[in-house]
């Protein structure tokens, strides 16, 4: 057998350990439970972090040693084998993460992280199959040159941003607040929304709503009379904004409106706070990681049924169903409460605190901790969302004329 074909050969089995490694990254959960396991997360991760760099030297070694255009099949029998070795070390360390232990939400990071890595590779290898099978003058090519290069700084990419600070998370603290930032982003478009929604009802209450006549109501949307007409979803959303100002003509209704605002705006701030003064500076020593990943879930349950309740608003409003929408976040707002307990002591030893501050003698023993500072804020805004929110879920809540009804 020839070294080429003992490359291909090599390349053939380096594709499908990364095929079955990819497989086994998305089973993960069905991990043997007989397999020893460690919980120390810090070697875990440093042993996946040493194995990816070596997956990145080897990756190069791999393009120079089979450049397309002067191939050195010998030299790259025993990197194609280094690289298949690397690649079942990468899956074990993974299986080595245990939910109960490191966390669900990080397990799910670097799996993330690490899939697209073996993509990458196994996309290199069977580039590099490809050309082996190919004659030398196809092999030589332009467009075979750039094609591995291509492949191999996309390897090399992914890797550096995996091991890099916002790569794969060194905790579940790290992991939580990443995937914390991405439901804030959501929530402030959700406040946003409404407040558009807001101004372009009011902003366009003068405005012509008989007809196909809507551009003014774009107006307030910054996009003006450009004379060109306006797609479907475009019409749709001008009449909808439109429509809203009839209905605000009713103060009620547009008290109601302003309150869902008000709501949102404390919600938003109150997700905010909890990711800039909770989990940005965790206790320590830190909470159990089942917990952080309920806590990550009530954030995405806070997304959706403030989602839901915005959608509420637009024509046809139904009162009955912006307070249903309402009474849901209300809900899970409540649920936010009681998970946020796993960053503040007992009540019990919140009074032996406050009890032992003195008015006089040593400034700092007059000067409440910053856990208790913490509690307190947030019982605060909660309450605030409680109050604001009354009026949103009171069953007393009439439509004015109109509202709540099809158009014929």
């Amino acid at each position: 057998m020839t070294d080429k074909q003992k490359v291909i050969v090599a390349l053939t089995s380096a594709s499908e350990t990364c095929t079955a490694a990819l497989s086994a990254l998305a089973s993960r959960n069905q991990r043997d439970k007989s397999e020893p396991q460690t919980s120390d997360l810090a070697v875990i991760l440093k042993d996946l972090d040493s194995l990816l760099s070596l997956i990145y030297n080897s990756g190069t070694k791999l393009a120079l040693a089979l450049k397309p255009s002067s191939p050195t099949y010998s030299a790259s029998l025993p990197v194609i084998e280094d690289l298949a070795k690397y690649t079942s070390g990468i899956v074990h360390c993974i299986h080595l993460l245990n939910p109960d232990l490191h966390g669900a939400t990080l397990i799910k990071e670097v799996q993330h992280e690490v899939t697209a890595i073996v993509e990458a590779l196994r996309a290199i290898v069977q580039t590099f199959l490809n050309l082996a099978a190919r004659g030398p003058s196809i092999a030589r090519s332009e467009s075979a040159g750039e094609e591995y290069l291509i492949r191999t700084g996309t390897l090399h990419d992914l890797i550096t941003r995996a091991r890099g600070p916002n790569g794969i998370p060194k905790n579940t603290i790290s992991a939580i607040s990443r995937r914390w930032k991405q439901d804030r982003g959501a929530l402030e478009d959700s406040l946003r929304e409404v407040s558009e929604m807001i101004d372009g009802a009011e902003g366009s209450k003068n405005d012509d709503v008989d007809g196909d006549n809507v551009d003014d109501g774009w107006d307030e949307l910054g996009l003006g009379d450009t004379g060109e007409k306006m797609d479907k979803d475009e019409l749709t959303r001008a009449k909808n904004v439109q429509q809203l100002s009839a209905t605000f003509k009713s103060a009620l209704f547009k008290r109601t409106v302003c309150q869902v605002h008000s709501v949102l705006r404390l919600t938003t701030l109150l997700h905010k706070r909890i990711l800039l003064d909770l989990l940005s500076s965790a206790p320590t020593p830190p909470p159990p990681s089942f917990a952080l990943d309920a806590l990550l879930l009530q954030s995405h349950a806070l997304l959706a049924a403030s989602d839901e309740l915005v959608s509420s608003l637009y024509i046809p409003q139904n009162p009955a169903t912006i307070r249903k929408e309402s009474l849901a976040l209300i809900d899970i707002i409540n649920g936010l409460q009681l998970q946020l307990r796993i960053f503040f002591p007992d009540t019990s030893s919140l009074e032996q605190q406050l009890s032992g501050l003195s008015i006089e003698g040593d400034k700092s023993a007059s000067t409440p901790s910053k856990s208790i500072a913490d509690k307190k804020w947030f019982d605060l805004c909660f309450d605030q969302v409680t109050k604001t929110s009354a009026n949103l879920v009171s069953p007393m809540y009439k439509p004015p004329p109109g509202v709540g009804q099809k158009p014929r």
